[in-house]
């Protein structure tokens, strides 16, 4: 397989500090809602009925799973690394907590988008999936992992909203550059 594929200088997509931040305030905000849930479960959330056991549930989901986002979020407001680098020995993915490091061109089958409600997901089938799910070194990361390979056929998803980076753009260079490197 010869390697065409000539990226000198590398690519660096820094991580955009300003998305992340407000992706964070959101989360909080959601952690806030959470805990209003659990405090008044009295509230009529559906119709004129009142559902406290479900209120206290829907609180303490969204705050876990909120709670972690903004965790995740507010490690890397603080990373100074690009949140994505692409040269010719692959893609260095470091544009979440859910991030997978070198990914070189010659574990890459295919690259596609998948649209999940409206966020726009780009899809790096790999022909070790293990490999990348094992790179996990966090349980529920690798359980993550291994869920999005069971459901998109490859663990590695890449997104670019916390990237100064537009994502067609963004679709657009990795495929080129997938191709090139065949």
């Amino acid at each position: 397989m010869a390697n065409n594929l000539q990226l000198s200088p590398p690519i660096e997509i820094p991580l955009s500090k300003k998305k992340m931040l407000l992706m964070a305030v959101g989360s909080v905000a959601f952690v806030a809602a959470g805990f209003w849930f659990i405090t008044h479960p009295g509230i009529r959330l559906f119709g004129n009925k009142p559902y406290p056991v479900f209120t206290t549930i829907i609180g303490y989901a969204a705050i876990a799973f909120f709670g972690f986002c903004a965790f995740c979020l507010g490690k890397k407001l603080f990373d100074t690394k690009p949140g994505l680098v692409v040269n010719e020995e692959g893609v260095t993915d470091n544009c979440s907590g859910f991030s997978f490091g070198l990914i070189p061109w010659a574990d890459m089958e295919d690259i596609y988008v998948i649209e999940i409600g409206r966020q726009k997901l780009i899809m790096v089938l790999v022909n070790n999936p293990d490999e990348y799910i094992n790179r996990q070194t966090n349980a529920l990361m690798k359980k993550l992992a291994a869920m999005n390979y069971r459901s998109y056929k490859t663990p590695v998803s890449i997104t670019a909203n916390t990237l100064q980076y537009d994502f067609e753009e963004l679709y657009v260079l990795l495929r080129t550059c997938m191709e090139g490197a065949k």
